[in-house]
């Protein structure tokens, strides 16, 4: 939960802002873990609810599309979004607001807003050789146990002989 009280806000004139910096070492938002959320987040109300914008800096855990170990991603949030009043309905566009007492929690719109800064493809390093096609083992780490005959498809194998017939391999 990312939780900040707005109270004053709730209840001001439009155009009245307030800045509250963040700063957790680690935090769990949903299905995400991020190792931090560092930034300044700046509020204003306006006329149908408070708009939020601000740069937050995070490290997001995802794993390697080559070699499926869990890594640590950065990702700049450049987070804008609007909040409801109290009493307000939810919505896609409008995941949050503020509670009657005065509270509102941002995880939501934290959640989809670091999901979109994710890569397509996360790779934990350029040069990460990723998994054997064959044993599974992580080449990175040395694991593969394969020798490099298991590597090829055995419907070949004809092809290999007439190879070797003819002084080849």
């Amino acid at each position: 939960m990312v939780r900040i009280k707005l109270a004053s806000l709730t209840h001001a004139q439009v155009g009245q802002r307030e800045a509250v910096v963040l700063d957790f070492e680690s935090l769990e938002v949903d299905d995400l873990f991020l190792a931090s959320l560092k930034g300044e987040l700046v509020f204003t109300r306006v006329a149908n609810g408070i708009l939020v914008e601000g740069n937050l800096n995070t490290a997001a855990q995802t794993e390697c599309t080559r070699c499926l170990d869990s890594f640590f991603v950065p990702i700049l949030v450049e987070l804008e979004g609007m909040i409801g009043l109290p009493g307000a309905s939810l919505s896609p566009e409008r995941p949050v607001r503020v509670s009657e007492d005065g509270w509102v929690d941002l995880a939501p719109l934290i959640r989809e807003h670091v999901w979109l800064g994710l890569p397509l493809n996360p790779v934990c390093s350029p040069d990460c050789a990723g998994l054997c096609p064959e044993c599974g083992g992580n080449i990175n780490r040395g694991e593969c146990t394969c020798t490099g005959e298991e590597l090829v498809d055995p419907r070949w194998e004809v092809l290999r002989s007439l190879l070797k017939q003819n002084g080849g391999d």
